[in-house]
């Protein structure tokens, strides 16, 4: 059953969370250090949730300074892209609400929902009193993830544009950092979408130089939203 609960069903469900999640989710989800945030995932899709959690919590960062608790709902396509991260709930921090759509963003794609329909996926986020030093723990990004973090910020969304759109990129890197070759592998539909992002990924000296200097080939996919 994929999850498809109203919001005020969201945070009924995350206010029982909260009361337990310090037991429930370091041991459940392995979080690098307990005193700067827990998280929870609420799951009825036979794990697909704590799947979609635990690839996010490898690229998320606390910002310093946060607290509070947020609600989160993804909604992943039955591509397994990410197709929309909504605040259901703030907390007082605005900057590490963002961050954990950005990490949401920077983690997919994720595996295929179940049932090949679009899934959607609540998560609860408590921050504090930890800081971003806490977390220097955790797995450093691999080359791929810190490609993405390079070009993201370059990447101006076309005007006049409602919706979502997800291109996956492909790119031959040399040994020295230049690109060899890019080029959409699966376009997103929307030609200004796809134009968008390869003028980002074309971006002069963004690129970071490869792991032991070696050629890589590295697939990325990201997704353009817009109201």
């Amino acid at each position: 059953m994929i999850l498809r609960h109203s919001r005020d069903n969201a945070f009924g469900l995350f206010s029982r969370l909260a009361s337990s999640a310090l037991v429930l989710a370091v041991p459940l989800f392995a979080l690098p250090s307990s005193s700067s945030a827990f998280s929870a995932a609420a799951d009825v899709s036979g794990g697909y949730s704590s799947q979609v959690l635990n690839q996010i919590l490898r690229v998320w960062r606390q910002p310093a300074g946060s607290h509070g608790m947020a609600l989160f709902e993804l909604r992943i396509d039955p591509s397994g892209s990410l197709a929309g991260c909504a605040t259901l709930q703030p907390s007082a921090s605005p900057a590490a609400d963002a961050a954990v759509c950005a990490a949401a963003h920077n983690a997919a794609p994720y595996p295929y929902p179940p049932f090949g329909a679009e899934a959607r996926v609540s998560l609860a986020f408590a921050y504090g009193p930890g800081d971003a030093a806490d977390n220097n723990n955790a797995p450093a990004p691999s080359y791929a993830e810190t490609l993405r973090q390079a070009i993201v910020p370059h990447i101006i969304m076309p005007h006049g544009l409602s919706g979502s759109w997800t291109a996956v990129v492909q790119l031959d890197i040399w040994a020295d950092g230049s690109v060899r070759e890019c080029r959409i592998t699966r376009p997103s539909g929307n030609a200004d979408v796809d134009n968008a992002v390869m003028a980002a990924v074309r971006t002069p000296g963004i690129i970071p130089m490869p792991p032991e200097h070696a050629e890589q080939r590295v697939t990325l996919s990201f997704t353009l939203s817009a109201r």
